[in-house]
């Protein structure tokens, strides 16, 4: 994955939630080009972070046994830009799953100010189809670092890791 748009996961509520943040830094490179001189996040990254963060929530949730997919974008909204500086709060909510698919209701935030909101379907499938043995180790690590000192609800303790 080229772009990590979750630096941290804040909170965590299985079957039901995750709050994330993204700090929006200059350095990263596709600034140079969107747009020179007048820096902005671009929706699709926006839109990015949506299936970022509910991709968190549906592969922990079901403790890495589902690999999540992102399948449908529905009445995404931007409704301010987002630049270098800013510190993004977005949150996921689960409106429905099974065990083949979820719906997710997002928005982002800046400090108080509503960002972006939309709507995406991820489909659920399974992980060993979708990550080389290898890859799968190298992404439960990102896992590991988005989700240390994350509140989490709904875990029992040895799934929390405070056994």
């Amino acid at each position: 994955m080229r772009y990590l748009l979750i630096d941290r996961i804040l909170h965590l509520k299985k079957n039901a939630s995750i709050r994330a943040l993204k700090n929006v830094a200059l350095g990263e490179d596709v600034y140079a080009d969107h747009f020179f001189g007048f820096p902005v996040m671009p929706g699709a990254m926006q839109i990015e972070a949506f299936a970022q963060a509910g991709t968190a929530l549906m592969e922990v949730w079901t403790g890495h046994t589902k690999k999540a997919l992102l399948l449908l974008v529905e009445n995404v909204k931007f409704r301010g830009l987002l630049r270098p500086g800013d510190q993004l709060l977005i949150d996921m909510q689960v409106l429905s799953a099974d065990s083949t698919s979820a719906k997710l209701d997002g928005t982002i935030h800046v400090g108080d100010k509503l960002v972006s909101t939309g709507r995406i379907v991820l489909g659920l499938g399974d992980p060993e189809r979708y990550y080389p043995r290898l890859t799968r180790h190298m992404i439960e690590s990102v896992y590991e670092i988005w989700l240390e000192d994350a509140e989490l609800e709904g875990f029992d303790a040895v799934e929390e890791g405070t056994s």
